[in-house]
């Protein structure tokens, strides 16, 4: 039987994680996306149109770049260090408007 203790931290390390993965996805929507909104009211910058890969098929749905930017964005949250922004979104760059791909989040 688990303890109220420990029940506080499992409690305690979800809310955490759900904190980082807010925080992270706060982050990446700042960043310049090519490309619309798929629904005008959406919150999030993905998914979205207009926005090709490099042989020239639309994306759809949110890239593995993008989901991998919040993975690490989240385990530096979590992990409580120091990241570089500008470092972790150099791999989406293709997905940035095209006169921002060198001006990344930093």
């Amino acid at each position: 039987m688990m303890s109220n203790r420990n029940l506080d931290l499992v409690m305690t390390q979800e809310e955490d994680l759900e904190g980082a993965v807010r925080l992270a996805s706060d982050l990446i929507d700042l960043l310049p996306f090519s490309g619309q909104k798929s629904h005008p009211l959406q919150k999030r910058a993905w998914p979205r149109t207009g926005v090709f890969d490099a042989q020239g098929d639309e994306i759809v749905g949110i890239p593995p770049e993008v989901e991998r930017l919040c993975e690490a964005i989240v385990t530096c949250l979590i992990a409580d260090i120091c990241f570089d922004m500008q470092t972790l979104s150099a791999a989406i760059a293709p997905l940035l408007k095209g006169d921002c791909a060198s001006a990344r989040l930093h």
